[in-house]
């Protein structure tokens, strides 16, 4: 995926730069919003969960498309502003959930630790 930017115009009220960039990618269908959120990402070294895909148009026939984003300069200005779009929500739910899992995974293991441990103590 190639990223070439096309504008970029800072918001010091609203602690935010919208960039537009004209992105070409590989293959027949366009990349979903969490893969352009990635990239955009990348491209101007900042945190993924900053920046905020608010359009993409598609150019018809090419494999190209015309990207405006919003990158925040905290996580606090874009949830209070910014709604979220459905693949996004299911990432984050996800994340959540494999976040979760982690814990109870994490726990599950100090608990057997410590009976060992306790174990060892009583032998």
């Amino acid at each position: 995926m190639e990223l070439n930017m096309l504008k970029e115009r800072d918001s010091p009220l609203l602690n935010r730069k919208r960039v537009s960039f004209m992105v070409e990618y590989e293959g027949k269908c366009t990349p979903n919003i969490l893969e352009f959120k990635d990239a955009i990402a990348s491209k101007l070294k900042v945190n993924k969960d900053l920046v905020s895909v608010r359009h993409v148009y598609q150019r018809f026939g090419y494999s190209k498309a015309k990207v405006i984003a919003h990158i925040y300069q905290t996580r606090k200005e874009l949830m209070r502003l910014e709604k979220f779009k459905k693949a996004e929500k299911k990432a984050e739910e996800k994340a959540k959930l494999e976040a979760e899992e982690k814990a109870e995974v994490e726990a599950k293991k100090a608990i057997e630790e410590a009976k060992k441990a306790e174990e060892e103590e009583n032998n």
